[in-house]
């Protein structure tokens, strides 16, 4: 019978302020969970990534050999999340852009069946979250200091180029978890898409 894991996600030094719970089934692999992640925290999706777990490197396999460890590497594509085997409060590590990484902290929070199969299609999902998410091209630290200087002044004086399109401002506190879920799924698609086909 298939599992709903539950997974809780935070950028590095930003743990408290943006994260989400994800709900995520045993049969996607560990590339589906970083792609919901991407998704989620409003990623343009468009660099490198891998998930550290027990030491073992899984990688997206798009330029495996731009990553120092590639001998190591392990295929995230085709890893199922069922092939873990999971205890409660493992932790993963994903880094998203080797040039200005920013890392996410991933700790495993359990496991639930699936009543009916047809429920499956529910996931993934968002649980919970703060925060609006990363901004791409800016590592976690440079990112963490943009959210201090928003709660010490009280309101956003960041700006950010989505797409390299028109300039909108940056905001970390306007998170929305029902606007999150509305597009998640066709988001995640987007992403598996232009990763994954050739």
């Amino acid at each position: 019978m298939d599992k709903v894991l539950k997974f809780k996600v935070g950028i590095e030094g930003l743990e408290n302020k943006i994260w989400r719970v994800i709900e995520i089934t045993d049969r996607m692999t560990i590339a589906d969970l970083a792609y919901t992640i991407l998704a989620s925290f409003n990623s343009l999706a468009y660099h490198l990534y891998d998930i550290t777990y027990k030491d073992n490197i899984y990688d997206c396999w798009i330029c495996p050999r731009e990553n120092p460890d590639y001998e190591k590497l392990l295929n995230a594509v085709t890893t199922k999340l069922s092939s873990l085997k999971l205890k409660e409060n493992d932790t993963m590590e994903m880094e998203y852009d080797y040039g200005s990484p920013t890392t996410f902290e991933i700790t495993y929070l359990g496991e639930a069946f699936l009543e009916k199969y047809s429920d499956a299609q529910k996931y993934p999902y968002i649980v919970e979250g703060e925060g609006l998410g990363m901004l791409d091209d800016l590592s976690c630290i440079e990112l963490k200091e943009i959210v201090l200087e928003t709660d010490k002044l009280g309101y956003s004086n960041s700006h950010f180029t989505p797409g390299y399109e028109t300039s909108k401002k940056y905001d970390y506190r306007k998170y929305n978890i029902k606007t999150d879920n509305k597009n998640l799924k066709g988001l995640i698609l987007l992403i598996k898409n232009a990763y994954e086909v050739k």
